[in-house]
Order: C-alpha cells, then sequence, then structure tokens
C-alpha cells in the first residue's frame, strides 16, 4: 500500500499493532510502535532482502525506536536481530538504528543496540543515532542521495507510523 503526504511518498509493506515495514526511496524503514519483537525483526529481514535486491545502488535499512519509554528487547529478540545483522547480503549499504528518545534510558538503549549490531555484522558498520538529522545525514551520504533532507526523513518515519 502506497501511502504519502505532500513531500514524500512511502510504500508500507507491513504493519500490526507493535511494528510497521515501510520504504522510502531507498530507504527500509522498520518503525516501532511498541516494544521489539521477534516477528518484527524476522518479517523486515525477509522483507527487506529480495526488495533491497531490485534496488539499484543498493539499499540502507533504519531501525527507528519511539520516543515513548520501551525496555531492552528479550533473548530471543536480541538473538533475531544478531541473526539479522549477520546476514546482510551485498546489496546493503549500511544497517542503523535512530533512538528518538532523549535522557538515561535511551543512552542506555543506545549503547545496547550499539552492541547488538556490531557483534557478527558482515557487512557495513551498524550506526546509532539520536536525532532525525543525524539519521538523514546518514542516509543521503550512504545512498548518495541528496533529496535525503532531515525533513523528509522525519516526514516518511511519521506517514510510515500512521500507516
Amino acid at each position: 500500500m502506497v501511502t504519502s503526504s505532500s513531500s514524500v511518498k512511502v510504500e508500507l509493506r507491513e504493519q500490526t499493532d507493535v511494528y510497521v515495514v515501510a520504504t522510502w526511496r531507498r530507504l527500509m524503514l522498520l518503525v516501532w510502535r511498541r516494544q521489539a519483537s521477534v516477528a518484527g525483526v524476522e518479517r523486515s529481514r525477509a522483507l527487506f532482502q529480495p526488495w533491497a535486491a531490485r534496488q539499484l545502488g543498493g539499499a540502507a535499512f533504519l531501525v527507528v525506536v519511539p520516543p515513548q519509554r520501551t525496555g531492552p528487547p528479550d533473548e530471543a529478540t536480541r538473538a533475531a536481530m544478531q541473526r539479522a545483522a549477520s546476514t546482510p547480503g551485498g546489496y546493503l549499504k549500511g544497517m542503523a538504528t535512530l533512538i528518538e528518545a532523549e535522557g538515561f534510558i535511551a543512552a542506555s538503549a543506545r549503547a545496547l543496540m550499539m552492541r547488538l549490531q556490531a557483534r557478527g555484522t558482515q557487512g557495513p558498520a551498524p550506526n546509532i543515532f539520536r536525532t532525525t538529522a543525524e539519521a538523514a545525514a546518514w542516509v543521503a551520504a550512504v545512498l548518495q542521495d541528496p533529496e535525503v533532507t532531515p525533513e523528509k526523513l522525519e516526514e516518511a518515519i511519521r506517514v510510515a507510523r500512521e500507516g
């Protein structure tokens, strides 16, 4: 399903009450609505591989953790994240996580995500971002896409989240 706003066109690949998997330009978004789950990680991985293989010049993957307070992923979800990070495929230009929250809990979550994504990764190094502006600069650079701006990425995330 394609949904759009005045500035972005987002394709919703799958949505549940827990997560949304969407694509915008050559970027796949896994936008968590609630606590991360094995199902969301595995489904996004399954959807990413065939979609990304069709993208000329490769694609990137961005996980978006909501600003609401969420706990760390359980053991099964951490294992699913490690599996996903260890088999990226040649079309993956980069993987990143945007943790929209602030404060000590958010800083702890960023540290945990960095450790999870870095362990066993064979592809490009993972990145953890605090702001949409940081994430947009990374996406624009890794995909060599000057059309990616903080405002458009923020809008794409909002459109995906609202489904």
